[in-house]
């Protein structure tokens, strides 16, 4: 992830500081910065997912699998569950299935908005991944709103950019800045959110 983001901050490197109307070529650095920076949340969720399954599923006792994760392997045979692939392994088939695809028709993370987010992780293990996270970790231009509202934020202004071509005219370089440091402090928030459903888990 830092060498990641590393890559937003030599972008924004290009770009003036201080007020003014940002130039064409400022404003493409911002569209980049910000689809980049949607980038690295989306990728991170589908990992963490991955990794939260493959420990979770490994460690947790049978009792306590999550009532989700129960639901979703009923649907397998006996034979699945029991003997070949067995359900440990079945639960990180279907979470990596629903992450990142498969070779197949499945495509994995569509969009990482929240309901999308939650989802995903709930099967991976963790029942609200956001449950824990601090509710100051939001953009500084994003005051009013909570730390869902930012998440489904970036990821409209991410699909506004893409889909249009177009960078709104009230986007700047503080903006975006401060979206890279929301991404950077929701992963180390939601990294800790996790851990501590898991060892509520027994993991």
């Amino acid at each position: 992830m830092p060498s990641a983001l590393k890559v937003v901050d030599n972008l924004l490197g290009f770009v003036k500081d201080g007020a003014g109307k940002p130039s064409v070529k400022e404003r493409a650095l911002f569209a980049a910065s910000v689809v980049f920076t949607y980038g690295i949340w989306e990728n991170y969720v589908e990992q963490l997912a991955i990794e939260l399954a493959e420990t979770v599923a490994t460690g947790i006792s049978p009792d306590r699998v999550p009532e989700q994760v129960r639901r979703q392997l009923d649907k397998k045979s006996a034979w699945d569950l029991a003997v070949s692939p067995g359900w440990r392994a079945l639960w990180v088939t279907s979470v990596r299935e629903k992450a990142i695809g498969d070779e197949d028709e499945k495509f994995g993370l569509n969009t990482a908005r929240v309901g999308q987010v939650k989802n995903l992780l709930s099967m991976a293990g963790v029942a609200d991944a956001f449950r824990l996270v601090p509710s100051d970790v939001i953009p500084e231009h994003f005051k009013d709103g909570s730390f869902e509202d930012a998440v489904n934020e970036l990821v409209t202004l991410r699909g506004e950019i893409v889909h249009t071509g177009k960078v709104p005219d009230t986007l700047r370089k503080s903006h975006v800045r401060a979206w890279r440091k929301f991404v950077e402090s929701a992963i180390n928030a939601v990294d800790e959110s996790c851990r501590a459903q898991c060892k509520e888990l027994g993991v």
